[in-house]
């Protein structure tokens, strides 16, 4: 009952708001015309040219120039596999190991974090520490080429932030990993 008549309700609510709120533009071909209903109505005329939408580039403002070079770099993100049971970069991994450590050394940097994964193989506890070793290696690599000690978090979480959702005791590549945050 009282959901029938909240459609009722709802449908002259709607009715009242279609029609403008005036018992004069009622619904039908045989209603007054007018030049609102008329533009609402009217057919559609494409034009040639850009949208009036979209986003026009604009041309940096030279005062702002020294504003915009004192800000941050972008915050880089990389992330680094290993082999299954190891503290040893994939052969994909090794070779990107390079690229991502000189694209850290290359920049100024506040903060490097260094979170260390593993896949659910194993105990948790051996998870845990083979993921703190993943990210040591990774920390002493970063050490080694010069960003300083001080600015570098690294730590394990073993088992507990999965890439790929899988079972206890499945071997997944993706989980196996060190992922990097500089900024």
């Amino acid at each position: 009952m009282l959901t029938n008549t909240l459609r009722i309700l709802t449908f002259f609510a709607i009715s009242l708001l279609v029609s403008g709120c005036s018992a004069i533009n009622a619904f039908g071909p045989d209603t007054p015309r007018s030049e609102m209903r008329d533009q609402i109505e009217a057919p559609v005329e494409l034009t040639a040219g850009p949208s009036p939408f979209c986003a026009k580039p604009s041309e940096p403002d030279p005062e702002m120039e020294p504003a915009i070079a004192a800000l941050p770099p972008e915050p880089y993100r990389a992330r680094l596999y290993f082999i299954f049971d190891t503290s040893q970069f994939t052969a994909e991994s090794e070779a990107a190991a390079q690229k991502v450590f000189d694209e850290i050394q290359s920049r100024q940097i506040a903060e490097a974090i260094v979170i260390g994964h593993t896949d659910t193989m194993g105990s948790e506890r051996y998870n845990m520490d083979l993921s703190e070793r993943r990210a040591e290696v990774v920390r002493q690599e970063l050490i080694r080429r010069g960003i300083p000690v001080d600015i570098i978090v690294s730590r394990g979480v073993g088992e507990s932030d999965l890439l790929i959702e899988t079972a206890d005791e499945v071997a997944e590549a993706k989980n196996r990993r060190v992922e990097i945050d500089v900024r």
